[in-house]
């Protein structure tokens, strides 16, 4: 007799022989085997015959306790089964509500800080929502091309001023195609009465054209902070963006967004009454004379606002060409101070304005523009009481007081470099 029939078992039988192996014995099937445990080799035609009749009988005692074990399991999960739809079909009494001082006592009590705050924010983001709807509706009413404003974010307080964003806007071309993005973290409005202009002025930002970023001139781009560790992402830091809108009335633009404009452009009040405003333009334009004969080029104060405190408001000057007698340049400005120069002379330092040549008309770069007259005579200037130099008249009666440090005095404490600004 051979193993033949012993190889050609049924799996089934195969595969409780194999379950019938301890897992130790299995796991450690390739370490050899202690001689005196070692079953004898079978040498005899009978010894095999003996040696397969104890196999297969093992065989069916494997395939019996298999047959158990599977009828038990099934019989644990049946079990099981219906134990789980018993407790589904119990239906569970609703529990009583608790007694109202409980519920009560349950709640957190409100944080005032908390509700001051989101109040605010919810007011903040509500009025954001009706200037950006505003400032749309301007855009299309000037006609205004070229920038598309996206989202212009939250006011928020900024360098002592209320500026809003962050701000996204796109740039299109003349057909109306996008050809690149503005970004900043900044946005508020310079409105010009005098010069019938407004300038959207955007810091910490950059460009993007193609891909490429550019940042606002003065400014770099640096990575995003990210806790996770380094950021892709890029942002400006720095640098300023003007965007001259042109000469439109800035009166529609300063009642949409009041809070982003300059507060003096709030007060309709452009002279307190303290200066004799016609005296004070014919010695200024008597003064501007003297000083083209000297040599400087020769401007004319064409209009005269009023004046409020140092300040000349709502000013016009010309420069003349000596030659030709032509009108070269047309200044326009809603503030002016005048400042005597540390090496000699005087400058007039203007705000908020444009400057015209011809048809071309341009802003102020960085929002100011100077006339500088190195060869009038500073004394002189004080002597006719122009403001900014000489202290303000005072009512008959009444005795001077200490002003303080005058704008020279300033100036020379700031190593000459220094400006008050003009408010």
């Amino acid at each position: 007799m051979t193993l033949a029939p012993l190889l050609s078992l049924p799996g089934l039988a195969a595969g409780a022989l194999a379950l019938a192996v301890p897992v130790s014995l299995q796991e450690t099937s390739e370490a050899p085997i202690a001689p005196e445990l070692r079953p004898a080799e079978p040498k005899t035609p009978e010894e095999w015959r003996a040696r397969e009749r104890e196999l297969l009988r093992r065989i069916d005692e494997l395939e019996a306790l298999l047959r158990d074990e599977q009828e038990r399991s099934y019989l644990r999960q049946q079990e099981w089964i219906d134990y789980s739809r018993v407790l589904g079909d119990f239906e569970l009494p609703s529990l009583p509500a608790p007694p109202e001082f409980i519920a009560d006592a349950l709640v957190e009590p409100p944080d005032p800080a908390a509700e001051a705050a989101a109040r605010e924010a919810a007011r903040l983001r509500v009025r954001a929502r009706e200037i950006d709807r505003k400032l749309a509706t301007l855009f299309a009413v000037e006609s205004i091309g070229g920038i598309d404003l996206l989202e212009i974010g939250l006011l928020h307080e900024h360098e002592g001023r209320t500026w809003t964003g962050p701000v996204i806007a796109r740039l299109i071309d003349g057909r109306g195609r996008m050809v690149g993005m503005l970004k900043a973290s900044h946005m508020r409005l310079e409105a010009s009465r005098a010069s019938h202009t407004v300038t959207i002025v955007l810091k910490d930002g950059y460009e993007s054209r193609a891909g490429a970023l550019r940042p606002f001139e003065g400014g770099r781009l640096v990575a995003a902070p990210d806790e996770g560790g380094e950021s892709d992402e890029m942002v400006a830091t720095g640098g300023v963006r003007r965007i001259f809108l042109g000469a439109v009335d800035p009166g529609p633009w300063i009642d949409a967004a009041p809070e982003l404009v300059d507060p003096e452009m709030l007060q309709p009040v452009v002279d307190d009454g303290v200066w004799d405003r016609t005296a004070v333009r014919i010695d200024i334009a008597r003064l501007l004379r003297r000083a083209g004969e000297a040599g400087d080029p020769s401007w004319r104060l064409v209009a005269l606002g009023g004046i409020r405190g140092k300040d000349l408001r709502d000013v016009r000057f010309t420069e003349v060409d000596d030659l030709t007698g032509r009108t070269q340049r047309i200044v326009f400005a809603d503030a002016a101070r005048v400042f005597a120069r540390d090496g000699g002379g005087v400058e007039i330092l203007l705000e908020g304005g444009t400057v015209r040549r011809g048809d071309r008309v341009a802003p102020f770069l960085a929002g100011r523009y100077r006339i500088v007259l190195p060869r009038a005579d500073a004394a002189t200037w004080k002597d006719a009481r122009v403001p900014g130099l000489a202290p303000a008249p005072l009512p008959a009666g009444l005795q001077p007081e200490d002003d303080g440090p005058s704008d020279e005095e300033t100036a020379a404490k700031d190593g000459g470099n220094g400006r008050p600004p003009i408010r």
